[in-house]
């Protein structure tokens, strides 16, 4: 039983929504670290464009994962 539930969460934490927000998240603390001089100018833009890539592959994923919703409901007559 608690497996069952341990196997929700991270089945949640993978989601392509979580992905975004946290890639969100790491664009805006390498835009604010570099701002404040805890960074260095490269190393900060290093860091926000992996945040920005990994921005665009949650929306491609979040993309493809509504589509597959949309197919299923379609073959069983729902929608």
């Amino acid at each position: 039983m608690v497996s069952a539930s341990i196997g929700a969460a991270l089945e949640e934490f993978r989601s392509p929504r979580v992905a975004l927000l946290a890639n969100v998240a790491l664009v805006m603390t390498g835009s604010v670290l570099a701002l404040v001089g805890y960074l260095d100018l490269v190393t900060g833009v290093v860091v926000v464009t992996v945040g920005l890539l990994g921005i665009a592959v949650s929306l491609v994923g979040h993309g493809s994962t509504e589509r597959d919703d949309g197919h299923h409901r379609d073959e069983s007559g729902d929608g």
